[in-house]
């Protein structure tokens, strides 16, 4: 029986530290085909269901990467739909994950590690398919996703990131600072005593928080939340702008097929 080809879903948290991925994935396109690795077509880029995905990630031989946003928060149906779409591979799942940050909070279904572990867990029975890669850095990030995957990146560099990643020290109130830190040892422990292929330092996990304890501080607090909205307004309408783009791939290809019938 022949061996089956590798797919590998990589899931970012809602924090934006694993947009890195995706855009590595674009910019180094060509080299990646060299490698034997591509990115398949997004459902909304062919005909708008998981079947397109189907197709389009069974063509050649390459090993297939899929990255896209908003994943982390999937519910168990369409993470297992998504992993049930890929049953000609043998599928991987790719968590990349940094220290929560001021806005994660416990539950989060998309930037608790915990509840997205659970969820995705679910849809790949094989612990040893699920990788959780611990980063400080965008570039960390991506170097051990290749590593994870099969392919260098000495050659496949990455931008610097953007403020809202690497904007240092958060500044919260001492409550919210011990609550932050208790979850970061949460997830340090879980990841310790799991199953699952973990890359990277649990200490990176431990946030860099300062405690609000000046008008000064709660001034800087408010400034920065006002950046992070101003970011998150930012990637929404990216997202708009390409849903909007597949909406409209989608009713040419339903005029196509309607003008063929």
């Amino acid at each position: 029986m022949p061996r089956k080809r590798q797919a590998f879903v990589h899931v970012g948290l809602d924090d934006g530290s694993g947009d890195v991925v995706g855009t590595a994935l674009d910019s180094h396109a060509h080299a990646l085909l060299d490698l034997g690795v591509r990115r398949p077509a997004e459902p909304a880029e062919g005909d708008g269901t998981w079947a397109g995905l189907r197709r389009d990630a069974g063509r050649g031989r390459d090993t297939v990467v899929l990255s896209r946003p908003l994943l982390a928060a999937a519910p168990p149906d369409r993470a297992r739909t998504l992993v049930a779409a890929l049953d000609a591979f043998d599928v991987h799942v790719v968590v990349t994950a940094r220290a929560p940050d001021a806005w994660t909070i416990p539950g989060d279904p998309g930037r608790d590690l915990a509840s997205v572990l659970d969820r995705w867990a679910a849809a790949v029975p094989d612990p040893g398919r699920l990788h959780v890669i611990v980063g400080s850095d965008g570039a960390g990030t991506w170097r051990s996703f290749g590593r994870v995957v099969g392919f260098g990146t000495a050659s496949l560099r990455v931008g610097p990131e953007t403020p809202s990643v690497t904007s240092g020290q958060d500044v919260v109130p001492a409550a919210r600072a011990a609550d932050l830190r208790r979850l970061a040892g949460t997830w340090a422990d879980l990841l310790a005593s799991s199953p699952y292929d973990v890359v990277g330092d649990l200490a990176a996990l431990e946030p860099d928080l300062r405690c609000a304890d000046s008008v000064d501080d709660l001034t800087a607090a408010l400034d920065l939340a006002r950046h992070e909205v101003e970011l998150l307004r930012r990637r929404a309408d990216d997202l708009e702008r390409q849903l909007a783009k597949s909406e409209k791939k989608k009713r040419k290809l339903k005029r196509r097929l309607s003008e063929v019938a």
